[in-house]
This record gives C-alpha cells, structure tokens and sequence, in this order.
C-alpha cells in the first residue's frame, strides 16, 4: 500500500512537472483526472473567481474608452481558458496539501467535535466551510501558517504565476489588438458630426495591462488557496464519518 502511494504520489509530481515547465496540457489534464478520483468530494470545485476578477480589472483599467466592451469580451475569450486551467491546477493543489496534511486533519477534528457531536457527523456534506465568524477564522489562519507543505507552497506561488503567465499570457495579452473589431464613430463637439476610427491599444496599454493582470491574479489566487486547503482539511474530516 504504501509503494502504490508512493508511486502514485511520483505520478503526480511527473504529470505536475511536465505541465508547469514544459508546457504539456495533457499532463495537466491526467493529472486532475487523478486528484478527482482520489478526493471525491462535492467541494472539490473552484468558482473560478480569480478568473472572473480579470474580468473586472481589464474593464476598470479602459473604463474610459467607449469600446471597453468589446475590448473587455475580447481579451476574455482568449485569456479564459488558459486562466481557468491554472486557477484549476493551484486549488487542487492547495486542496490536497490540506486533505494530505495529518496534524492538521487531527486539530481540527478535535476543535469539531468540541463542537457538533460524532453521531451528528455521519452523511454531513458540509462542515465549516464557509463560516466566518471569527474563532473560524482564527482556527483557519492557524492551520494554514502550521502547514509547512502550503508555507512553501505559497511562497513558490509568485515565481509559478509568473512563469505561465509569462510563457502563455503574455503573448495573448501583446497580441490583443487583433482581436478587436474597429469601427468608425460619430463624434459630436458640440458644432461638427464627424467620423473617427476607434484606435487600436498603445503597446504602452498593453504592457501597463499585462502587468495588472498578474497583479491581480496573483492577489486573487493567495486568497483562493487558503479557501481550498480549508475546504480540503474541512472534507478529509467528513471522510472520517462517511
């Protein structure tokens, strides 16, 4: 048993490797298949909302520009899916460092039952996923900062938001100009109608863009990690009365 999890667990870190310094999606693509089928959990979903602030932060920065619409549809048809997959790949990650992590399984088992009797427990979906009162949050924070696997893990999520960002991002993000449909205006000042073509994105836009994009990912995504190792120590508690 513990050869086929250690062989496993070569698996994974192989499938992971492949994906994240060589750019192989269908490593990636096998290995949440295996994460899925190791955690079976109703939890094991993320909203995507790291994504989805992307989406706000390009809209916010051409608020200013009458065609922030299409702009905002535009960069988001071809930066969503390549988002999304890495949003994917880091909260299963964070999710497993907490459903894999004992003492932190055990603590906080112990600080549940002090709470909601064993029986209770049985065929229970949720436990304290989403409260937020502030002995959760307290109980929380102390676990995520006790787990060395997700201290290091966070302190490498920087260099690893950066690094596909920069290989597969970036290059989307320059190249958005040809996305975009231009069309002519009318403009009115006041006297005169006349046409103007709405003009193309400055390549000072688009790195000032790219920049705030990873900013914000990067601030979105720290955030949604410690949401995915609670919910990972939350199931792997469940999983003992199930």
């Amino acid at each position: 048993m513990h050869l086929e999890k250690k062989r496993d667990n070569f698996l994974k870190q192989e499938l992971r490797a492949n994906f994240l310094y060589q750019d192989d999606i269908d490593s990636l693509y096998l290995l949440l298949a295996i994460i899925e089928k190791d955690y079976k959990c109703n939890t094991l979903k993320p909203k995507y909302s790291c994504t989805k602030k992307i989406l706000r932060t390009i809209s916010n920065f051409f608020k200013d520009r009458e065609d922030v619409e299409e702009i905002t549809a535009a960069s988001m048809k071809i930066l969503n899916e390549d988002l999304s997959r890495l949003e994917f790949a880091v909260y299963l990650e964070a999710y497993r460092i907490g459903y894999d992590d004992l003492n932190a399984v055990n603590t906080f088992e112990n600080f549940v039952l002090s709470k909601i009797p064993a029986e209770s427990l049985k065929n229970r979906r949720r436990l304290f996923h989403n409260y937020k009162n502030k002995e959760i949050k307290d109980i929380k924070k102390h676990l995520a900062y006790n787990i060395k696997d997700f201290v290091t893990f966070e302190k490498n999520l920087k260099g690893l938001i950066t690094k596909y960002c920069d290989s597969v991002i970036k290059d989307n993000v320059y190249s958005l100009n040809k996305y975009l449909d231009k069309q002519l205006l009318f403009k009115f000042d006041g006297i005169n109608t006349y046409i103007v073509e709405e003009r193309f994105l400055t390549k000072k836009e688009l790195e000032l863009l790219y920049e705030k994009i990873v900013r914000s990912y990067l601030r979105s995504i720290k955030y949604l990690c410690k949401e995915a190792l609670w919910y990972g120590i939350n199931d792997k508690v469940l999983s003992r009365y199930n």
